[in-house]
């Protein structure tokens, strides 16, 4: 299925380039990642699910039971509530999922990052390219500059209760000082995101509750990725649904199976780019 146009920043598809800066070593992977506006593409997938799908904006999810057989759900809408009895709720609400919280055990063990990007115009640019940045003294996880038509993106991932203002600061002062990237910001943007480091943090859910994407902790723990896997998780739980509805969620969990073989190999990899000197190692085999 092809994108509209308008959906695509400038350039249109970038290769990655890992850049370690604790140890002076980088490596380029040509992987013809899609530049995409995430307001548009956002809106792209709303409009394409618009014929099968019945939408409730300004909706909140105020509680939920599990009975036998079913869910009871209670919604609030223009300030009434309203219950409704459904045989499966889909959590789909993200890495500070209520619907987890309501059913995992493990939630206290999880580990949240904060994500601040800011868009500014530089004279500087990169090329085609997105930068990882990897420096253990900004983050454990790592930092990125992305091309986006006339802005350049400067973003990094910090720790829940870390000082993000100064830590970020830091960071943009040595971009402006190795790459001469800077300028007054158009915008900032924030967001958390859960990184499991281990696949007993993955909740794929319970019973006549099903969790997708960031919901269930299903997302990359060494980019932070996690479209990716709302769309397979999600695609798998609608399979279930329509192939096996009295047993959906025992089938979701057999269509999940590659999903967590991923993340497992993706939480190695994770591990090995957190240290200095695994990821010298890993970084020096990718650029032979």
């Amino acid at each position: 299925m092809s994108m509209h146009d308008s959906i695509l920043s400038y350039p249109r598809s970038l290769s990655l380039k890992m850049v370690d800066w604790d140890n002076g070593g980088e490596a380029e992977q040509k992987r013809g990642l899609l530049n995409v506006n995430r307001r548009s593409f956002d809106y792209w997938l709303l409009k394409l699910s618009e014929k099968k799908v019945q939408f409730s904006s300004e909706t909140k999810l105020v509680d939920f039971r599990e009975l036998n057989g079913g869910v009871r759900i209670l919604v609030e809408k223009a300030n009434k509530k309203v219950l409704v009895k459904a045989r499966y709720l889909i959590g789909a609400d993200g890495g500070f999922s209520s619907i987890r919280r309501h059913i995992s055990r493990n939630e206290n063990d999880l580990r949240f990052y904060v994500a601040v990007q800011e868009w500014m115009r530089s004279p500087k640019g990169i090329g085609d390219f997105t930068y990882f940045i990897y420096d253990n003294e900004i983050n454990d996880y790592y930092s990125w500059l992305i091309p986006k038509g006339n802005y350049m993106i400067i973003g990094s991932f910090f720790q829940q209760g870390e000082d993000v203002r100064s830590k970020f600061q830091l960071f943009k002062n040595k971009v402006r000082e190795k790459y001469g990237i800077h300028g007054i910001a158009y915008k900032r943007e924030a967001g958390v995101s859960p990184r499991p480091l281990s696949l007993d943090e993955v909740c794929l859910g319970r019973g006549n509750v099903i969790l997708v994407g960031e919901a269930a902790c299903l997302v990359s723990p060494s980019t932070g990725e996690g479209i990716s896997f709302a769309l397979r998780s999600g695609m798998a739980a609608a399979n279930a649904l329509n192939s096996h509805f009295d047993s959906a969620f025992e089938k979701y969990l057999n269509l999940c199976e590659p999903l967590l073989e991923e993340v497992g190999e993706k939480i190695k990899r994770a591990r090995a780019l957190m240290d200095p000197a695994t990821r010298k190692e890993l970084l020096g085999s990718m650029g032979k």
